[in-house]
């Protein structure tokens, strides 16, 4: 990805490189950042927070993040105003062949809105070993609780469906009555939500999440991407030595708090 953006400051519109104007009246190119700094917008290297690709758009606000957002607003594609780039990315009058110049996709992680709890859920299957795992977060992306348990199932769909089927028996226990469940599982989201038909292995955990869902006052169920749902991946993947397991914050890894407090603060991630 750092290649990619590296790519774009050869346009002005789009990525500007920047320029200053020493006492001899006498242009010259700004120093390029140290290799350590990072963007506080974006939160890449390679630019100048002032000369950020994602400055301007309304869309992408880093410092503020509607608690009443929609999902259908967590992501989105910016585009370099030069379709083109040289292959050798280094003469302007250079006539090697081009090629085009693909368009960069971000997404964030959204807070629910006041009076809502936002789950997250996860499933992980990897050499034969499957687990879930599941986060809740308030309006102010403060976390709640999280949960983590192990399943015989290897099917991912099934797996999916499994962490979101834990995760509400969960709620439920735990007196939530408005929750916005986001999985990173397109096929689980549209499942649910009736807009594709379930196979016949998860059939009974379909009836379930649905039985489960009429027992809250407003429900609602999206898709997230890969990136924005981080911190439901890492729990799923966490080895905690028990097979199903609450725990609370003051218990989290400081990585787990890290990813909550990036959520929070309206990180953009960009996309592979």
């Amino acid at each position: 990805m750092a290649a990619v953006l590296n790519n774009y400051s050869n346009f002005q519109d789009f990525h500007s490189i920047p320029v200053t104007k020493p006492t001899t009246g006498k242009w010259r190119r700004s120093r390029i950042p140290p290799e350590d700094y990072i963007c506080h917008r974006c939160h890449v290297g390679g630019h100048y927070i002032q000369h950020c690709p994602v400055n301007g758009d309304p869309e992408v606000d880093t410092r503020v993040s509607k608690a009443s957002e929609l999902s259908s607003k967590n992501s989105g594609v910016l585009y370099a105003s030069t379709p083109t780039l040289c292959s050798c990315n280094s003469k302007a009058d250079c006539v090697s062949p081009v090629h085009p110049l693909p368009p960069i996709k971000w997404c964030i992680w959204t807070k629910p809105e006041i009076g809502w709890i936002k789950l997250n859920t996860d499933g992980s299957v990897s050499d034969g070993n499957s687990s879930i795992g599941g986060l809740f977060r308030d309006y102010k992306g403060e976390p709640l609780c999280a949960f983590f348990a192990k399943t015989l199932h290897q099917n991912t769909f099934v797996v999916e469906l499994t962490a979101i089927w834990r995760g509400l028996h969960l709620a439920l226990s735990l007196g939530i009555r408005a929750i916005w469940i986001e999985s990173d599982s397109l096929s689980a989201v549209k499942t649910i939500n009736g807009d594709q038909p379930g196979g016949p292995t998860s059939g009974f955990y379909l009836s379930e999440i649905r039985e489960l869902l009429a027992n809250f006052e407003s429900y609602r169920v999206t898709h997230s991407w890969r990136e924005a749902n981080k911190a439901a991946d890492y729990v799923s993947r966490m080895d905690v030595g028990l097979e199903d397991v609450v725990f609370w914050p003051p218990d989290f890894p400081d990585m787990l708090h890290h990813i909550i407090m990036d959520d929070a603060q309206g990180r953009v991630y960009f996309r592979q």
